[in-house]
Formats: structure tokens, C-alpha cells, sequence
């Protein structure tokens, strides 16, 4: 089950990264680690905007998670965004707190508590160094404390703060692609065009993409808000997150 949390937020943060830059043409497919981050001036959303998903199995409902941005806050002295991200599924309970730089989303702090039954609660805080491009991460739970950094050669993604972040860009083409590094993993990502697809809030115009070398597929509100409606991941033993209310 630790498994599938994990993928629930990497998964969710790939409904945005297609908008994180305007592509050109000529270069279909880009390394988002030479890229400048630009400062985001407007964002498409609100404090206090909430995001409901269902998170099924092969088509059943097996819990729920919320996405929530709670507007701008003092940071460690440092303007920024706070979101959390909580997920229940069976026996599993996993609250993330995230704290982003105003300008470029980029994550500054991220505390996440897991809870699964039976077992000890575990905290996790990861604190970031975007100038050395190090992640610095503290795993404990009352049996074991775990340390341990991740060094990139570039800003230092999460996957959940993109969803953000690429929600506040513009135009996409089809067929482009790019990649991204998250601490411990790269992907490959291309837009596939717009679909018109069926969720609890009736039919939706979507944008599409799908992502390599682990195959998924997600869906945003092909509108200005570019609502992350539906991530759909064969290899994460079935599970789906599909919208259910936005706030």
C-alpha cells in the first residue's frame, strides 16, 4: 500500500506538467532541466479552492483524496504556497503538507504523515535546497529514525506543486514531448490532443497526455483552470483517480 500512495502523487502531479512551457516545433521534445523557471504572475485559481477525487480499483471505488490550496502564506521568511494533499484508501491514511515558492512552485518544505493500520505512524520531512539542487530527507516512525539527501543537477521538482505550476501556463501542440526529473524518477510525457470524456460532473472537454516508460494517461479541463479530472495507471495494480466535486 505504500506503493500505490506513492504513485497517487507522482501520477497526480503529471496532469500539469504538459503546460509547464510553450514548446516549440522545432524541438518536440525538450529537457526541462535547461529550462528556466519562469515567475508564475497570475494563477487560475484561489485560497481555498478544494479538489475531490475518487480513487478506484479496476473501476471500484476503494477511497478518496483531496487536493487543497490554502493561498500564500510566510514561510521561513520566504512568501509562499500552501497545498495539502490527503489520501485515504483501505488501511491507508497518508496527509501531505507542501510549501512552494510563490514565483516558481518549486517545493521549499514537505511534511507528510502515513498511517497504516497496524503498524506505527511514520512522518517524513523533506527540506529543500534549490540553489545546491539537494533534498535533504528524515524518515521516522517510533521504531527507526532514517536520514538521507538526494542530489539532481537542476531545481529539485514535486509532483503535486506542478500540478500547480502547469495549471498557471498556456498552449500546448500535439504530439510534443518532454521530459521531467523528480527525486527518483524520470519520465517522458506527450500531449495526445483533446478528448471528450465522461466524469461525475458530466461530459468534459479534456486535454490528454500520456506519459513513458511507465504507462498512464491523465486528463485536465481543457479550459482556463485546466481542472486535473482523471489519471488513469494500468501498472499501479489498477487504481485510478477520477474527480469527484470541486470546491
Amino acid at each position: 500500500m505504500r506503493k500505490l500512495s506513492i504513485i497517487l502523487i507522482i501520477i497526480l502531479g503529471f496532469l500539469c506538467i504538459y503546460a509547464t512551457f510553450n514548446i516549440a516545433l522545432e524541438s518536440p521534445t525538450i529537457d526541462l532541466v535547461h529550462i528556466k523557471e519562469p515567475a508564475v504572475n497570475t494563477i487560475p485559481f484561489t485560497k481555498g479552492e478544494k479538489l475531490v477525487y475518487d480513487v478506484k480499483y479496476k473501476g471500484v471505488k476503494a477511497g478518496k483524496s483531496t487536493l487543497t490550496f490554502h493561498g500564500e502564506e510566510k514561510f521561513n521568511d520566504q512568501d509562499a504556497y500552501h497545498i495539502t494533499f490527503f489520501t485515504r484508501v483501505t488501511a491507508v491514511t497518508d496527509n501531505e503538507e507542501l510549501f512552494a515558492d510563490k514565483d516558481t512552485f518549486l517545493p521549499i518544505e514537505v511534511n507528510r504523515t502515513i498511517k497504516r493500520f497496524g503498524t506505527f505512524t511514520t512522518r517524513i520531512k523533506e527540506k529543500y535546497d534549490q540553489r545546491q539542487f539537494k533534498v535533504d530527507i528524515r524518515k521516522k516512525s517510533k521504531l527507526r529514525t532514517e536520514e538521507f539527501s538526494i542530489e539532481k543537477d537542476s531545481p529539485i521538482h514535486n509532483a503535486i506543486l506542478l500540478t500547480y505550476y502547469c495549471r498557471a501556463k498556456s498552449n500546448f501542440t500535439k504530439g510534443e514531448s518532454f521530459k521531467i526529473s523528480l527525486p527518483v524518477v524520470d519520465f517522458e510525457v506527450k500531449f495526445k490532443g483533446i478528448e471528450t470524456i465522461k466524469t461525475s460532473l458530466g461530459e468534459q472537454e479534456a486535454y490528454v497526455f500520456s506519459g513513458s516508460p511507465t504507462e498512464f494517461k491523465f486528463y485536465l479541463r481543457a479550459d482556463d483552470k485546466k481542472i486535473p479530472l482523471r489519471i488513469e495507471n494500468p501498472n499501479a495494480l489498477g487504481y485510478s483517480l477520477e474527480i469527484k466535486s470541486i470546491d
